[in-house]
């Protein structure tokens, strides 16, 4: 018998710089659901495991902002926006009342941009050799300030929002083809379900769109636990994960680390807690801009009037 759970989201916060391996960690083993092998020394083995594969999607999750002055020899970063995930502006600074350059991005843009430009600056001061390209460079730049990590006084360019979801696949598809956010999600390849660490059962999602208690829920039901039926007795003949998966339906549970700036957040929600959009989908964005309502009102204000 298939186990049913409810949709579900929740903000994963990240507050400061020295908690950037173990937010990565936490956000990558959602991928393989080894969550349960975190402990206080695993976060830079793990994450080293991640570099070395070439893997590096999982550290887009950490976002870093940095401050410098507005001045000739530091406006050659303007030109370096095609840096996907580097987000580079001029505002002014509220703090001293003068224009500052922002430059703001995940780890793996700044990863990036001392690859392709050799500015090695952001990593240094972000300080962990971990991430670093180049031991040893000049500087590239004059008064750099690393500000914070994920949120900021600047604009919504430059500030960070990571989410954990339970959603069904479905809802995933949809979600991840938004291009200026980042993404782990459980692996329906790596996780074999027939194991008994999954219980030896298949999660499904409950419908939001199929009334419970009538035929056709128990239509749904019917077929789910068909399903799982068809994928124990595969397991037991020696199927391999990426052989189970394609049974899976679009009900199937996943868990989905999320992350974007608030501008691309914004433009999200605009479209997926639409009408228009499909009920899973909207329910689950409903429930993220939710929580980012309560956390920054000032942001999220005219879309929680609107959606919610």
């Amino acid at each position: 018998m298939v186990r049913i759970v409810e949709a579900d989201a929740e903000i994963y916060p990240l507050e400061k710089k020295e908690d950037i391996c173990t937010h990565i960690e936490r956000c990558g083993r959602t991928c393989y659901k080894s969550e349960n092998m975190i402990t206080n020394e695993t976060a830079v083995p793990f994450i080293n495991g991640i570099l070395k594969s070439g893997h590096e999607s999982v550290i887009e999750h950490a976002n870093v902002i940095f401050t410098m002055p507005n001045i000739s020899e530091n406006r050659r970063i303007l030109t370096m926006r095609d840096i996907r995930g580097l987000n580079i502006s001029v505002e002014r600074d509220s703090l001293t009342g003068e224009d500052a350059i922002v430059v703001s991005g995940n780890m793996r843009a700044f990863r990036d941009l001392a690859r392709k430009y050799d500015i090695q600056d952001f990593l240094l001061l972000i300080g962990n050799p971990l991430f670093f390209i180049k031991q040893d460079a000049s500087r590239a730049f004059d008064g750099i300030k690393l500000e914070s990590v994920q949120t900021s006084r600047f604009s919504e360019l430059h500030n960070y929002i990571t989410t954990h979801s339970v959603c069904d696949l479905g809802a995933y598809k949809d979600i991840t083809r938004h291009r200026l956010a980042s993404f782990s999600i459980e692996s329906t390849r790596y996780c074999n379900y027939a194991k008994g660490k999954f219980g030896s059962e298949l999660t499904m999602i409950e419908p939001c769109n199929i009334e419970k208690g009538t035929e056709m829920y128990a239509e749904w039901l019917k077929c789910m636990n068909m399903i799982e039926e068809s994928y124990m007795k595969m397991a037991a003949l020696g199927g391999k994960g990426d052989q189970l998966r394609m049974l899976l339906p679009h009900s199937i549970k996943a868990d989905m680390i999320m992350s974007a700036n608030i501008t691309e957040w914004k433009h999200i929600f605009s479209l997926r807690c639409h009408q228009a959009a499909h009920p899973s989908v909207r329910l689950i964005m409903k429930k993220m801009l939710n929580a980012f309502y309560r956390q920054w009102p000032d942001f999220f204000a005219e879309q929680y009037r609107e959606f919610i």
